[in-house]
């Protein structure tokens, strides 16, 4: 789905990725899980990061690819769970590597797997805007946490000029609105959303169950 082990060589952990990953973990961290589920392993990081942030929490890794040593080897559209079976479920920079007709598949199968949270990163190309001095966190938040605004003139996405995505946010039909609506179709609860500052690129989703 996502590529195999060649993608993550010696340049891939950069800085920025690093930060990702740790805010990424923090997104779950109200819940006290005890099950965790990361679709797409990616450089394997996750993972160690999870089990230390939250002792005796059981992590689960599914990929597609076998050559990723995944635990579980499975599509996020036929999830091998249980209904409700894990806490929260993360599924980053992922879904961007299907076809936009499966987003809503992939996102009721990540909703029927867990019994309380989803989190998603998406890539977003919209132009992102922030503002940080000292004392604008307290007086100005807003800019302080970044906003995007939609771009006036998208480009289309081609899936093989790109290489590996078929669409992002920000590219031509493909405005955040639309993301966010499919969201809701699926009874998935937009806790929040947000790009980060020192990666944009990575704008994720925090989804609830609802109970």
């Amino acid at each position: 789905m996502v590529g195999t082990e060649h993608n993550y060589g010696a340049g891939y952990l950069t800085r920025e990725r690093w930060f990702s990953y740790a805010t990424q973990v923090s997104l779950i961290a109200d819940l006290k899980p005890k099950r965790v589920a990361e679709i797409g392993v990616g450089p394997g990081v996750v993972g160690p990061m999870i089990e230390s942030s939250y002792p005796g929490c059981h992590y689960v890794s599914v990929d597609i690819e076998h050559q990723l040593a995944p635990h579980l080897c499975a599509s996020v559209t036929a999830l091998p769970f249980a209904d409700g079976t894990m806490d929260a479920i993360f599924c980053c920079q992922v879904l961007e590597h299907l076809p936009f007709e499966l987003f809503t598949p992939a996102l009721k199968e990540l909703s029927r797997s867990t019994s309380r949270r989803v989190v998603i990163s998406l890539p977003d190309v919209s132009p992102f805007f922030f503002l940080r001095f000292r004392g604008s966190r307290r007086y100005l938040p807003g800019l302080w946490k970044g906003f995007s605004l939609p771009h006036p003139f998208p480009q289309s996405h081609d899936f093989f000029t790109h290489g590996q995505h078929h669409w992002e946010i920000g590219k031509k039909g493909f405005p955040v609105d639309r993301i966010v609506d499919q969201i809701r179709k699926t009874g998935l609860h937009l806790k929040d959303s947000f790009r980060m500052v020192d990666r944009p690129y990575w704008h994720f989703f925090i989804l609830d169950k609802q109970l």
